[in-house]
């Protein structure tokens, strides 16, 4: 799912450390560092990003989300911008020092405009900013970070909003169907869904039951929100654990993650009459493990040209660190299974085929997208043993299971006689 806002940073705090003597120069530095992080921020460079904030330093998302690291907070605007093309323009509108936390306070705006790669839906929304900095190495660094809603200046879309994540944070995360009333919604309110649309308050509160039934452990984050006149657009994450019927899909077990957006209109009377949801399905069927992430028949290729040139340690990096390795039934190498993890494959299995075969080669590779993220591979051995120097040529398959782009476990099938006799 691709996300439809653009985290921004930013940011206020109770601060502790050791800072230097308040200055013009420091007040300038200040300047220059929203000039720098604006720079960085557009031109996608997360890394910059991560140096501009102290190791432990916090970030708080106007939802309440908080990220604890340099590294995490980096690896959060990556994501983003691998989801969303957006630019951010910071209005730097005052600097001050503050006494009582003994840190430099530079508060403003940030405004971010663009579109969201999927979708392509315009984006353009305002919030307000404060950092906190200490100045580490003669660098100034972000400790802590929080950013926030500005309050819209039509009191009218402001109560919309209000009453619109109040009642969406209710029904989701305290599962609260009841909220699902006159009060709150248009009798003749209008979910767009496919096969066919959900209208009115009564089946609207059914299909929320049947997918709240479906999860647990929800957790449910309005990221961003904004509004013009009766429209209102949030962005939105959703995350829980599937234990439930899902509409058909039986409990798995497998978390999930999924973010979006909405397009609502409130009526005059400001209760919510018509939603429009925009998030990759696709996404959330490959979590359930309904389907198989696009991705996987290329991380498994991957891995094969990397064997192919002898890079061993390009192989083990596309091995999630608790790979279950298991060799066919009766092969020299099935001894020891299961291989559990990538350093138990490198000395059980590649370790002991380098040292006995005088080569081993894999040949004719036909890769093949399965069902519940597997990737089948059809392929040859082609190898000589060094002691007996006997040849194998046979024919085999290998069975990959990937989650999250790397490779959980793999199962060997091949022609176990040939091997058994060529190192006799």
């Amino acid at each position: 799912m691709k996300n439809l806002l653009f985290p921004i940073i930013l940011l206020l705090a109770a601060i502790s450390g050791t800072l230097q003597a308040q200055s013009a120069t420091d007040e300038n530095d200040m300047q220059d560092f929203a000039r720098r992080f604006m720079a960085a921020y557009n031109r996608g460079d997360h890394e910059a990003l991560r140096e501009m904030y102290l190791d432990d330093a916090v970030r708080i998302g106007q939802e309440g989300r908080e990220i604890k690291g340099a590294d995490n907070i980096a690896a959060y605007f990556a994501d983003q911008f691998r989801q969303n093309n957006a630019t951010l323009f910071m209005r730097q509108l005052s600097v001050n020092w503050s006494d009582r936390e003994y840190t430099w306070v530079a508060k403003g705006t940030c405004e971010v405009y663009g579109k969201a790669n999927v979708y392509d839906i315009p984006v353009h929304f305002t919030v307000g900013y404060a950092n906190a900095m200490i100045k580490k190495d003669g660098q100034w660094k972000i400790a802590r970070s929080v950013h926030y809603p500005l309050e819209h200046a039509d009191p009218r879309v402001a109560a919309n909003i209000e009453m619109y994540t109040t009642v969406w944070d209710r029904i989701v995360n305290g599962r609260e169907l009841q909220l699902f009333n006159e009060d709150h919604f248009a009798e003749d309110v209008i979910m767009h869904a496919e096969p066919e649309n959900i209208i009115g308050i009564e089946a609207m509160a059914g299909y929320y039951k049947a997918l709240l039934s479906a999860f647990s452990d929800i957790e449910f984050t309005i990221n961003n929100i904004f509004g013009e006149g009766d429209q209102l657009v949030k962005h939105w994450t959703f995350r829980g654990t599937h234990t439930g019927d899902f509409f058909g899909i039986p409990a798995t077990g497998n978390k999930v993650e999924i973010s979006g957006s909405t397009i609502v209109r409130m009526s005059p009377h400001g209760k919510i009459a018509e939603e429009r949801d925009f998030m990759d399905n696709m996404a959330l069927l490959s979590q359930l493990g309904v389907v198989s992430a696009p991705g996987n028949v290329a991380v498994v290729d991957g891995l094969y040209q990397s064997f192919a040139k002898g890079d061993v340690p390009a192989v083990l990096a596309v091995m999630d660190a608790g790979i279950v390795w298991n060799e066919a039934e009766g092969f020299p190498y099935a001894d020891q299974n299961p291989y559990n993890g990538p350093e138990a494959v490198l000395n059980g299995v590649f370790a002991r085929i380098g040292a006995e075969w005088e080569y081993w080669n894999l040949t004719d590779i036909q890769l093949h997208d399965m069902s519940n993220n597997q990737v089948l591979a059809t392929l040859r051995y082609n190898a000589r043993h060094k002691t007996t120097g006997k040849e194998i040529n046979s024919q085999t398959a290998h069975l990959w299971t990937l989650k999250d782009g790397r490779i959980v476990a793999f199962q060997q099938f091949t022609d176990t006689k040939q091997a058994v006799e060529a190192v006799r």
